[in-house]
């Protein structure tokens, strides 16, 4: 899944959790895996590992990470978001990242410039994010995103407040 689905599938849980969560966070914390393990999987380390999905798309990692959240009394709609991003991966479909580090090393990936493209345009990426788009969207017309003073309300505080 692309960046509409997991900020729009995070956002949704969250809203209907808990109406007064802080978005921005949600958001931050539902591509935090991508935020570390592309650039680090792709760029810094591509010679070694070539691949996008690394710790932060492990178990072991976002445990980990649950716990600060709640030693942090942050609530539990923070801590789904950060698991919102495990799930739209479908990372159960990959056990060698999903079980790091007990799997061991992640292993040089090659990946060809064909396999790149199908995995950006295969089915399941285009549909979610499609409807993630469309969920936004969706979002900013309720909410009025659109006018400026809104937006940044909403970057300031992080919470939506309905069009009255």
């Amino acid at each position: 899944m692309l960046v509409f689905g997991h900020v729009a599938s995070a956002g949704v849980a969250a809203r209907a959790l808990d109406r007064k969560a802080d978005l921005r966070w949600v958001v931050f914390l539902t591509l935090l895996a991508d935020i570390i393990d592309k650039p680090f999987g792709l760029v810094i380390f591509s010679e070694s590992i070539n691949n996008g999905r690394v710790w932060f798309h492990s178990l072991a990692v976002n445990l980990l990470l649950s716990l600060l959240l709640l030693a942090w009394r942050k609530p539990l709609v923070y801590v789904l978001a950060l698991w919102m991003h495990q799930l739209c991966d479908r990372m159960w479909m990959r056990p060698w990242v999903a079980l790091w580090p007990l799997t061991g090393a992640f292993g040089y990936r090659d990946l060809p410039l064909d396999e790149w493209v199908y995995n950006v345009f295969n089915p399941y990426n285009v549909a979610t994010d499609v409807l993630g788009l469309v969920v936004l969207i969706g979002f900013a017309y309720r909410y009025r995103l659109f006018r400026w003073e809104r937006l940044r309300a909403w970057l300031r505080n992080g919470t939506l407040v309905k069009a009255g």
